[in-house]
């Protein structure tokens, strides 16, 4: 079965800018990924004129889960898993997606539900749906890379306008079904659940306001917010030239800064906040009736700053999410997984 490609690279970007990875890619590993792929794509007459993908699409390809013919299931497992996806096996919702079954109606922790059942809640016919169309994919995760495998189903609405969609994650337990998590998408948000259990969410509120949250799903299903995160963008390029940014009543620069905004929340609840304040266009030269930089810096901190939020550096929060990520469990093996193949100019 194809895969349906619900997620938006724009949210992909964004969520993994918030988390903060520098991974690199060691020039070697690409080069053969590359190489491998521009052969494949050249051999047999249909495939000669299609293009080598990209990078992206080999690291995103990864890191996406797994096709059932690339992993080898248990025969508990397996049975499981397809009478699932056939409509002939019910799940157990988890307590963990209860704010989401609150939204569809479902029952968390009391009843079981067929795939079926759980497209009605959100208005997927099957019957109006044509039979060429891909709606629903199925792939296999290893949440905590401890070996077993994790169904993860993404189905959506073709006819939505919105490009409304839905993903769940069901495990085994014991010869039991148990979905341990829900998440959905739109237009404005967009999910990526990767091979290991990382989820990054993200949104937006328009070209200036972003926002989300990351965690992670460990070995036994159980959900782990990380940290929750929005990014707002302050620009004099939408108002008249001739006015400054001012925020809260404070003067903050003239017509040619731009000032970012990011605020982290994390699962203690304790706030950090990072200011940036730069020249919109830096490769002009500013002359004396530019705003200074560091004065700006002071007088956005000022206005920005609340009193329960801990003003850092951007170098400082990489550092921050890093030690709160440990704390919480989060694995260099499970966190960086595929990063080896992660573009450089992602």
């Amino acid at each position: 079965m194809k895969r349906v490609r619900l997620l938006l690279v724009l949210g992909l970007c964004l969520c993994l800018a918030g988390c903060g990875s520098k991974a690199a890619v060691p020039t070697e590993q690409a080069s053969e990924a590359d190489s491998e792929d521009t052969e494949a794509a050249g051999s047999g007459n249909a495939a000669s004129t299609e293009k080598p993908r990209s990078k992206f699409a080999i690291w995103r390809d990864y890191i996406d889960g797994r096709d059932r013919s690339e992993i080898t299931l248990d025969e508990e497992s397996e049975k499981l898993y397809l009478g699932f996806i056939s409509g002939e096996i019910e799940a157990e919702c988890s307590e963990d997606c209860s704010e989401y079954c609150e939204q569809f109606g479902l029952s968390s922790g009391q009843k079981s539900y067929k795939l079926p059942e759980i497209e009605r809640m959100i208005d997927i016919d099957r019957t109006k749906i044509p039979d060429d169309a891909e709606y629903l994919s199925e792939r296999y995760i290893d949440l905590g890379l401890d070996g077993s495998y994790e169904l993860l189903v993404d189905f959506y609405d073709e006819e939505d306008p919105h490009g409304y969609g839905l993903s769940l994650i069901v495990k085994n337990f014991g010869g039991k079904l148990k979905i341990c998590y829900i998440q959905d998408c739109w237009a404005r948000q967009s999910a990526v659940i990767t091979y290991s259990g990382m989820i990054y969410v993200s949104g937006s509120g328009g070209a200036m306001t972003h926002g989300g949250f990351n965690g992670y799903l460990d070995a036994e299903g159980k959900y782990h917010l990380w940290y929750e995160w929005d990014e707002s963008i302050y620009e004099t390029e939408y108002d008249p030239p001739e006015e400054d940014v001012t925020i809260n009543g404070i003067r903050i620069g003239g017509d040619d800064i731009r000032v970012d905004v990011d605020r982290y929340t994390f699962y203690d609840n304790k706030k950090y906040i990072t200011v940036d304040v730069e020249y919109r266009y830096p490769e002009d030269e500013h002359g004396e009736d530019a705003t200074d930089l560091e004065d700006a810096y002071k007088k956005a901190c000022e206005a920005f700053v609340d009193p329960d939020e801990t003003l850092c550096t951007i170098e400082e929060i990489e550092d921050i999410l890093k030690d709160y990520r440990k704390k919480l469990g989060i694995s260099d093996e499970v966190y960086t997984y595929g990063d080896e193949l992660k573009p450089e100019d992602d």
